[in-house]
């Protein structure tokens, strides 16, 4: 019997066979179950003891384990779990890590505070443990956080009556100071940088290439500590000699208890105190000149000619002294002022050292020397010295 099929017929099923075969070579394979949509697991919570309260801060992700984007609202579920020291243990605690707080929270930055309870407010401390965990709409949940640590007991009192006052070495900060002393925490913050001084006025200049600034900038956030971690001192105040004339700064201030509980070194902060603020002006002289002296000079030729009193003095340690002032008064053998004090130099001396050459011999005179700064503030002058030049 002769087949039915003819060769078009056959080469027509061939081909059908072929992309049946195709199709399921490219064949995914098993298909795979469904995302749950659960949120990422938090890996940078943070706790900070202020007070009676935990702060608490951490970033919620903005994507599930599955690597796609949230969609839904998120909850979060803050637990504490206390760990008192077995040996100073005087009441029971919850054990495990107990949900103190649920939240609802979105993609970012997220900052919560746990309100302690009367027991964790009191001596002994204890370790706090807390973990946040992040629920989906459906209530599910990746599981908890890695833990951050506090501590629980009695907080520092906070800093009362802090004060800052602007002063030539810089601010002057002064606050209550405690019996029961811990160091304290001073928080800087720049309000208002200091306006550059004008340039001094000359010929314009061929145009070049721009010079570099190499003043690093002043930050905006500065931490400082006053009283020694070690020591049970109090001071009530210190000086910030980093402060830049011409700035306004705010300042705020926290107590520090610091303690190691398992292994873990721990702080308990006072809440902040209220906020100073300070303009710190350059209206200060600098110190006035010490050590003034002064000799008969002579001239090269002949040293027993005295052409000049020459003067020098100790220089002042003041940083931003622009130079020094001269002044003499002409006075008679007796010590009687003939003539008021007149100023020797118009330009500021850079060095310690003056030589008056307009002295008169057999005439008798006094000097005394100012120092003044880069904004112009004069120092009260020194200590006064009398010199004769005498005659040939």
């Amino acid at each position: 019997m002769k087949s039915s099929f003819s060769p078009s017929r056959w080469s027509s099923i061939a081909a059908t066979l072929l992309i049946s075969l195709a199709i399921g070579c490219a064949s995914p394979g098993p298909p795979q179950p469904p995302s749950l949509h659960l949120p990422q697991i938090v890996n940078d919570l943070t706790a900070e003891r202020l007070g009676d309260t935990v702060a608490l801060r951490w970033t919620t992700p903005s994507r599930t384990t599955d690597d796609i984007d949230i969609k839904g609202p998120i909850a979060a579920e803050i637990c504490r779990e206390v760990r008192p020291a077995l040996s100073r243990q005087t009441a029971p605690h919850p054990r495990g890590c107990v949900p103190v707080k649920r939240m609802p929270v979105r993609s970012g930055l997220i900052e919560a505070t746990d309100a302690l309870p009367a027991t964790l407010t009191s001596d002994p401390m204890a370790l706090l443990l807390y973990r946040v965990r992040l629920f989906n709409s459906n209530g599910r949940t990746a599981g908890p956080s890695p833990a951050a640590y506090s501590v629980s007991g009695v907080a520092p009192p906070a800093v009362d009556r802090l004060r800052a006052t602007s002063t030539r070495s810089g601010v002057m900060l002064e606050w209550k100071p405690e019996p029961a002393a811990f160091p304290v925490d001073l928080d800087r913050t720049l309000i208002i940088a200091s306006a550059p001084k004008p340039a001094v006025a000359s010929k314009p200049a061929k145009p070049s290439k721009p010079a570099l600034n190499l003043t690093p900038p002043t930050p905006a956030e500065v931490h400082l500590q006053a009283g020694d971690p070690s020591s049970d001192s109090d001071t009530g105040g210190t000086i910030d000699r980093t402060t830049v004339k011409g700035a306004a700064y705010r300042y705020t201030a926290q107590r520090v208890r610091t303690v190691v509980l398992a292994g873990h070194t721990l702080e308990l902060r006072s809440l902040p105190s209220p906020a100073v603020t300070v303009v710190t002006r350059d209206i200060f002289p600098p110190a006035a000149p010490t050590g003034l002296a002064a000799i008969p000079g002579s001239g090269a030729a002949n040293r027993s000619i005295n052409l000049s009193i020459d003067l020098s003095w100790e220089p002042v340690s003041d940083t931003d002294i622009a130079g020094y002032i001269v002044y003499r008064e002409t006075v008679t053998s007796a010590g009687a002022a003939t003539a008021a004090w007149k100023r020797l130099n118009q330009t500021p001396l850079t060095g310690p050292a003056f030589s008056d050459l307009t002295a008169v011999p057999g005439q008798t005179y006094v000097y005394r020397v100012t120092a003044i700064d880069a904004s112009g503030n004069e120092s009260a002058p020194s200590a006064a010295v009398q010199e004769i030049l005498m005659e040939p």
